[in-house]
């Protein structure tokens, strides 16, 4: 596993010595800009889109400022001793919370119930809000999965990198030079999105059953 940028430079670095870089023939500018699109490429394509985010709980806090990479919410799950997830928050508004308590920012509790999300998943300001905030904390934590997009510090397991990404973006830089060689390319990029859309978990959260996502 390692960042996506970084890794698949390195990859691509590999299998192109000194081609890469400042007065080279690619530079590295033009190389991650053609790594964020393969990395979008390739999750679209394995139908792997999925971001979580790991959330320590603070006392008497009720807001977190959620990730930039999320899209939107799918679930919010809390884990007492900080790893075992074993309880889902339920999905709420505002207009909600200010229906079951006048007070509810300042009502504590040991176990938080209820979330929403601030602003829309994506933007700066987007944060999780919570109900109850609990009044003491240990080692609490909150797992926030939804759909995202990749940043150039995600990380993507090596091996997927180097079935999907590497070839995506060996199909770009070969295009305007071999274009026979840019086919075949594109044509290992498909196939390993397909290895891969075939091993990964990529399923909803149905019920309060704990489902693994990931690639």
């Amino acid at each position: 596993m390692s960042q996506v940028v970084s890794g698949v430079t390195q990859k691509l670095q590999d299998l192109l010595p000194g081609q890469i870089g400042s007065n080279l023939r690619w530079t590295t500018t033009d190389v991650e800009r053609y790594i964020m699109l393969a990395d979008r490429a390739v999750r679209e394509r394995t139908g792997n889109r999925w971001h979580q985010q790991e959330i320590t709980l603070l006392a008497d806090t009720t807001e977190y400022t959620l990730d930039s990479e999320f899209i939107d919410i799918v679930s919010v799950e809390y884990a007492s001793d900080g790893s075992t997830y074993d309880w889902y928050l339920k999905p709420a508004t505002l207009t909600d919370l200010d229906k079951i308590s006048v007070n509810w920012r300042s009502d504590g509790g040991t176990r938080p119930e209820l979330y929403c999300v601030l602003s829309a998943p994506g933007c700066p300001s987007a944060k999780l809000l919570i109900y109850r905030p609990m009044s003491s904390v240990d080692s609490q934590t909150l797992l926030v999965t939804g759909h995202g997009i990749g940043v150039t510090t995600t990380t993507v397991p090596d091996d997927v990198q180097a079935r999907c990404h590497v070839p995506y973006v060996m199909a770009i830089l070969m295009a305007s030079e071999n274009q026979n060689m840019a086919a075949e390319w594109f044509g290992t990029y498909l196939a390993g999105c397909d290895e891969v859309r075939r091993r990964t978990v990529s399923r909803h959260i149905q019920g309060t059953k704990k489902v693994d996502i990931g690639w």
